[in-house]
């Protein structure tokens, strides 16, 4: 604004000067123009320079009488950057501090947002009763505070609407500095652990045991220095490494090598070792310990060998790249079947729960533990949604038959039986968003939980007993195996052992994913109860048109990248997600086909089932979509998503997957 007033006045006096230079020279007409103009110029400029200086006087008056005692001299004085904006978003007054703040630039009547890096004159309107943001402007950090005033007065009435935006400019870069080194130097803790200890160093000598542990203490010393570290081993498979936060993000950066250095040990030897890591990081000490052992048991619920973060606010993953490997133990096992057949025998009836659209697996760990139940001379029920077009043949047959009378209810119904005393037993699902109703362990006081998924972020809780397995083939597996040590003689009955056995069979495709010694003798005791092998395979049939669906789904596969495809179907078959599920398994028998994808429409989203023979993780690849499941065998639901832009999801999810691998 000064330098504008200055250039006007400049131009007027060497007009006035012009006339009368023009006038002595004999050209009295030119000159008497060049005076009347540069007179009226002059009379001009001064009427604008007055008007501009009532409307920023004004300004000022409004601001000093409506939100200030101090008069709006002092308010020019500011100690701190201010500005007062129309309500269009152009500035009509700035204080000098304001004026240093950009540099002393002319800016009176120019747009703020073009002026003021950050700012959007539309986000601010939004929020002009209570304005609060932060920016960075010259390399500084600046809290913008502000409100909307309004000229109340008869004239501001009468003329145009006076109302304006005021901000302040709260100088926050020394505040953000401390909060940042005070962030940077809290304690983050980690918590290390070598998977499957027992199994591993069961299978070598001695030297060759303590081969081993020198080399993963190496390996865990050489890590910890990156981050200055101290380390503190615990106990023979345990340490605990305690380091500053800043340090955090050089190990994600370095995305967890010594998980591949720990693999590698093993690799030579052909025995599975590796390790997992839980870290707790955003707040005390022990907060962090408490969130680190937490993260741990995510990290091996996910089946290890790789590392959970968990903070505040979300949990973060690097590694699962190794296939869970199996226990030979059964330790846990026999003890969870003792607790298992405790609560049964303290509850006065038992509830068994799936997943929604229940499938061979969580169905047919139900009839088995039913039977359990009943042996025991408790009242049992399975809920049955309708909403399982995958178990409709087997859950037809069951519903004819006397023995089961009564005992398939819905959700609803299930929700009415429970009283204090009932035991819900939740099966092939660790998921509350996976239940037929989520309020089944809402209203649930004792609550069992079987599963063999690997573990996702939701969980429910709190159980009375967890027996989650990421390495078993299927719940059916766990299921067999409790039977076996619940000591309840022969009781299970030939189609109990045939619903059983089932799901062992879709689960591991025919027993070719995810199958270890303790699948073939769970499978072996299910044969001594009379398993009829010929009536399961009459499950598995499917009638001619569905073949049809799932053969078009399969001449749509194309590569994503090599080794991995994808196949599409626009149309909602009438057991579309049976369909599709089989479609990725026949993909997997193309030549070249390590991993497979089909996406497939649902009422009011995208469905994707994804399928593996092991040496890719479809489970990290889905959760990057929302999804979870297991590393063969995986899905997702894209809640309003069309086909075309699913697809497009899953190619970018396995683009970065591909790229955090390597």
């Amino acid at each position: 604004m000064r330098l504008f007033s200055t250039m006007s006045i400049v131009l007027s006096v060497l007009l006035l000067v012009s006339g009368v230079v023009c006038v002595f020279i004999d050209r009295v007409y030119a000159g008497l123009a060049d005076i009347v103009i540069g007179f009226v110029a002059t009379v001009f400029f001064i009427i604008l320079a007055y008007r501009r200086k009532a409307v920023i006087s004004d300004y000022v008056r409004i601001l000093g009488k409506e939100n200030n005692p101090v008069s709006s001299n002092i308010m020019s004085s500011f100690p701190i950057p201010m500005v007062v904006a129309h309500i269009d978003g152009s500035i009509r007054w700035y204080n000098g501090k304001f004026s240093e703040l950009m540099d002393n630039e002319d800016m009176f009547e120019r747009m703020i947002e073009k002026i003021v890096p950050g700012i959007k004159w539309s986000n601010v309107l939004k929020n002009a009763s209570n304005i609060d943001m932060e920016l960075e402007i010259r390399g500084k950090k600046y809290r913008v505070i502000g409100n909307m005033l309004k000229d109340r007065s008869q004239s501001a009435v009468l003329e145009e609407d006076k109302s304006s935006i005021y901000l302040y400019f709260v100088d926050k870069t020394a505040e953000a500095e401390l909060r940042d080194i005070y962030e940077n130097e809290k304690t983050d803790v980690a918590v290390v652990n070598i998977d499957n200890y027992e199994e591993v160093f069961r299978r070598v000598n001695d030297s060759e045991e303590e081969q081993i542990g020198s080399q993963i203490r190496r390996y865990i010393n050489e890590w910890s220095k990156t981050g200055n570290a101290i380390v503190k081993n615990t106990d023979r498979d345990r340490y605990f490494l305690f380091f500053e936060h800043r340090y955090l993000k050089v190990f994600t950066d370095d995305k967890f090598k010594v998980l591949d250095s720990v693999r590698a040990i093993g690799e030579g030897m052909r025995i599975p070792v590796s390790i997992s890591i839980g870290i707790g990081c955003g707040g005390s000490i022990n907060e962090n310990e408490a969130a680190a052992r937490n993260a741990l048991d995510m990290a091996l619920g996910r089946g290890g060998d790789q590392v959970c973060i968990k903070d505040d606010n979300q949990y973060r993953f690097f590694g699962g790249k190794s296939k869970e490997y199996e226990k030979s133990t059964r330790v846990k096992t026999r003890a969870v079947a003792v607790a298992l057949k405790g609560f049964m025998r303290q509850s006065d009836k038992i509830i068994f729960t799936g997943h929604n659209a229940a499938d061979y697996d969580c169905f047919g760990a139900a009839m088995g533990l039913q039977r359990a139940a009943r042996a025991l001379g408790k009242r049992a029920y399975v809920i049955h949604d309708n909403n399982s077009p995958a178990v409709k043949l087997l859950y037809d047959r069951l519903r004819e038959d006397a023995e089961y009378k009564g005992m398939f209810i819905s959700p609803e119904d299930a929700l009415e039986e429970i009283t204090e005393n009932t035991l819900l037993v939740v099966l092939d699902t660790h998921r509350p968003s996976m239940l037929p109703d989520k309020r089944l362990t809402e209203r649930a006081s004792k609550i069992v939980l079987i599963d063999h998924h690997r573990r996702s972020t939701e969980f429910i809780n709190p159980c009375s007993l967890v027996y989650h397995e990421p390495y078993a083939s299927s719940t059916c597996e766990m299921v067999t195996e409790l039977l076996e040590y619940m000591d309840l003689g022969s009781a299970l009955t030939e189609v109990e052992a045939e619903c059983l056995y089932t799901g062992i069979l879709m689960d591991t495709k025919n027993f070719i994913l995810k199958t270890g010694v303790r699948t073939f003798e769970a499978a072996s005791y299910l044969r001594r109860l009379g398993l009829n092998t010929a009536a399961v395979k009459q499950l598995f049939n499917i009638d001619k048109q569905d073949y049809d669906h799932k053969v078009d789904i399969v001449k749509t596969a194309s590569e994503i990248v090599s080794g991995i495809a994808v196949a599409r179907t626009y149309n909602k078959y009438q057991n579309i997600k049976v369909v599709a599920s089989q479609a990725a398994d026949e993909m997997l028998n193309i030549g070249g086909i390590k991993a497979s994808f089909v996406v497939y429409p649902l009422d009011d989203a995208a469905g994707v089932s994804a399928r593996s023979l092991g040496d890719v993780n479809v489970q990290l690849i889905v959760e990057k979509l929302g999804g979870g499941g297991h590393m063969t065998v995986a899905g997702a639901q894209l809640k309003n998503t069309d086909i075309d832009t699913a697809v497009r999801m899953i190619e970018g999810a396995v683009k970065e997957y591909i790229k955090e691998s390597n």
